[in-house]
C-alpha cells in the first residue's frame, strides 16, 4: 500500500537516485507516457504477483501524464512520475537510472504559458535560463453575484472582456512561440485550468502547440516576470510514491 508521497526538484531527484542506488532494488520498470492500464498490468504481471500492491501500482502508473518508473525490491517499491514524457517501455533486472538521469540532466528547450484571468506570462527557456519572455495584464471583472437583467448585461460585458483578453494572450503567444516552435522540446501551461481551457477553445493558435504540450498544470498564483523562476523549477520536478507490502 502507499505509505509516502513527495515532490522533488531536479537536483533533489538526482540526489535521491544516488541514495537509492546505494542499496539497489531488484527490478527497474520503465513505463512510457500514454500507456493504458491494461498494458501496464501486462508488464507488471510478468514480474509481480497480483494483489493489492499490484493493483495500486498499475492504477498509479496509468494516472501519470509522463509515464512512470518503478523500482521494486523485496517488500518495497518506489514509483516516480518524471517531469517529461518517457518514450519507451522496459523491464530491467537490477537497478537502472540512466534514462531518468539523462532526462534530468538535459537542459531542455521549454516554453511556459502562464495564464489567469487578467494576467499572463509567456516565456522560452533553455534549461532554467530565460531566453525570451513577455508579460501582460487585461481588465476582466469578477463574476456578478446578483441576478436580474443587470446581471445579464454584466455577464455579456464580462464575456467581451474575456474575449479581448484571450485575443491579446494569443497574439503575444504567437509572437514569442511561433518563430521558435520547431526548436522547443516541451510546452507547459500554468495558472487556472478553466481559464486555460477557455483560452484554448477561443484561440486556434494553441492547437498548434498540442503535440509538444506536457499534460500537467504548473501551480502559479500570479503570472508575472517574477513568477518564471519558480515555474520553470516546477517544470523539472518529479513526484515519488513509496509503497510497502
Amino acid at each position: 500500500m502507499l505509505t509516502n508521497q513527495f515532490t522533488l526538484t531536479r537536483s533533489q531527484t538526482l540526489r535521491w537516485l544516488d541514495k537509492l542506488g546505494s542499496t539497489p532494488p531488484a527490478l527497474s520498470i520503465y513505463i512510457k507516457a500514454d500507456t493504458g492500464e491494461q498494458e501496464i498490468e501486462k508488464m507488471l504481471g510478468s514480474i509481480l504477483d497480483r494483489g493489492e500492491l499490484f493493483n495500486e501500482l498499475a492504477a498509479k502508473a496509468a494516472k501519470s501524464a509522463t509515464g512512470a518508473v518503478l523500482y521494486y525490491g523485496m517488500d518495497r517499491a518506489y514509483m516516480m512520475w518524471p517531469p517529461f514524457p518517457l518514450s519507451q517501455n522496459a523491464v530491467i533486472h537490477g537497478y537502472s537510472d540512466e534514462p531518468l538521469r539523462a532526462m534530468l540532466e538535459k537542459d531542455w528547450r521549454l516554453a511556459l504559458v502562464l495564464v489567469r484571468l487578467g494576467q499572463f506570462a509567456i516565456g522560452v527557456f533553455q534549461g532554467e535560463v530565460m531566453l525570451e519572455s513577455t508579460v501582460g495584464t487585461g481588465l476582466v471583472h469578477a463574476r456578478h453575484k446578483k441576478g436580474g437583467s443587470s446581471a445579464n448585461r454584466f455577464a455579456r460585458h464580462r464575456a467581451k472582456q474575456m474575449e479581448y483578453f484571450f485575443t491579446r494572450v494569443e497574439a503575444h503567444a504567437r509572437e514569442i512561440l511561433e518563430p521558435r516552435l520547431k526548436g522547443i522540446d516541451y510546452i507547459l501551461y500554468g495558472g487556472t485550468r478553466d481559464t486555460l481551457l477557455s483560452l484554448q477553445k477561443q484561440c486556434g493558435f494553441f492547437s498548434k502547440l498540442e503535440p509538444k504540450v506536457v499534460d500537467r498544470l504548473l501551480s502559479v498564483r500570479e503570472p508575472k516576470r517574477a513568477t518564471f523562476e519558480e515555474a520553470v523549477g516546477q517544470a523539472y520536478t518529479s513526484t515519488v510514491f513509496e509503497f510497502a507490502e
